[in-house]
């Protein structure tokens, strides 16, 4: 594990038009971002999502790895739900996660255990303000 603490660093550029913009990583490929409503760049939004998603996905491959828990398919749906607080403004109520993975027939306990694991150490939940939830569909073959 790299000491801590560990950092992470990006660089937003404005292109000069609406909200259109671009985010760079150190060594990455260039991100076009913009709002929800600009269908050719990611909000956002979109990425604090997919970012709870991503890191789910990620400690459940760790922990399956570290449990000798063979993974067959892995795949996962999410969705972000905003209300508007009064005099506050929007702000995201919760986000649901909904993995679907498959497993040798048998391991399906293990698998579920995992997943459960894998939620309660995801980074990215355990940072936001809003309950991240999931709802795992584990599938034996």
């Amino acid at each position: 594990m790299a000491e801590l603490p560990m950092h992470y660093e990006t660089r937003y550029a404005w292109q000069g038009e609406a909200a259109n913009g671009s985010v760079s990583i150190a060594n990455h490929t260039d991100l076009p971002v913009g709002t929800p409503h600009d269908l050719d760049r990611y909000s956002p939004e979109h990425l604090l999502v997919a970012s709870a998603e991503i890191c789910l996905a990620n400690y459940v491959l760790l922990i399956a790895g570290l449990s000798k828990l063979d993974i067959k398919a892995y795949q996962s749906s999410a969705e972000g739900e905003l209300e508007q607080e009064p005099k506050a403004g929007y702000r995201f109520k919760q986000i649901l996660i909904r993995p679907e993975i498959t497993v040798d027939s048998g391991a399906e306990a293990l698998a579920e255990r995992v997943v459960a694991k894998a939620h309660r150490a995801c980074l990215i939940a355990r940072s936001l303000s809003c309950p991240v939830e999931i709802e795992p569909v584990v599938h034996g073959e």
